[in-house]
């Protein structure tokens, strides 16, 4: 059964109002191929797509959160020691590594922050997540290092849990959620998000797209708004071109219009 959480989290709403603010007095760089009366709508949308990731990982996280039998920690430092990162890059199976637990002794070795670590009290787990959007595959580069600090974070997890965090589990896991599911990494080390709703017994979809249309909402009166401003500095700057200007003066009613050659040599 489902808990029906509200459909877009306080600290969700605020990332996003905050978001809009810092895209509204955004600053963007010339691009040679972007026409410039499309460069801060084009800056915009790209800022935009930038920011999603964020927005939608906190949004995943306030929801888990809320729930009582979670216990959640956003982006710990761990470390891996060189030992462990040998003995995934060598030749052991997917299979032996799942089935191995190492003990973790912490601040020596190589840092990794996945996104989300969950404590589940009811499943007696521990649960290392990292939030994608899913909408294209990492580069191969990528995908190695994401493969290789998953099977790492297996193999420490329920150690790191007792250790770190108090928590003695039976069960260590770490998945990639591509939302979109587009990823690249095996299948034991994907989980979906409807996988993640019969995990957590919480309607994740509904927040995702709670999320995504207000924060579409707000994105699109942004760009509508841009769009006139863009509009008003095009037809100004056209007319600048096109017309005399007159003279700021006052009180000489009968005076010529000034050309722009005019007011530059004045």
């Amino acid at each position: 059964m489902h808990t029906e959480a509200s459909p877009i989290p306080p600290a969700v709403t605020a990332l996003i109002s905050r978001t809009i603010d810092r895209l509204r007095h955004l600053q963007v760089q010339p691009d040679p191929i972007v026409p410039a009366q499309h460069r801060q709508r084009y800056g915009i949308l790209t800022s935009a797509v930038r920011a999603d990731g964020q927005i939608l990982e906190t949004a995943i996280s306030e929801a888990l959160k809320a729930l009582p039998h979670l216990r959640l920690v956003r982006t710990p430092p761990i470390f891996i020691p060189s030992l462990i990162d040998q003995m995934v890059g060598g030749a052991a199976s997917a299979e032996t590594l799942r089935s191995s637990h190492l003990h973790y002794e912490g601040g020596q070795g190589r840092k990794v922050a996945p996104d989300l670590v969950l404590i589940d009290a009811d499943r007696r787990a521990v649960d290392f997540l990292e939030v994608k959007r899913g909408l294209a595959r990492t580069d191969a580069g990528k995908t190695r290092q994401t493969i290789r600090d998953l099977r790492c974070l297996q193999l420490v997890g329920k150690s790191y849990a007792l250790r770190q965090l108090n928590a003695e589990v039976d069960t260590a896991t770490a998945a990639v959620c591509a939302i979109h599911g587009a990823t690249a990494v095996p299948a034991d080390l994907q989980v979906a998000v409807e996988d993640l709703e019969i995990r957590y017994g919480l309607s994740l979809r509904a927040v995702i797209s709670a999320t995504y249309t207000e924060f579409g909402r707000q994105l699109d009166e942004l760009l509508f708004q841009q769009a006139l401003d863009d509009e008003i500095q095009n037809v100004y700057s056209a007319r600048l071109q096109e017309e005399p200007l007159m003279s700021p003066l006052i009180g000489f009613a009968e005076q010529e219009p000034m050309t722009r050659d005019a007011i530059t040599s004045v």
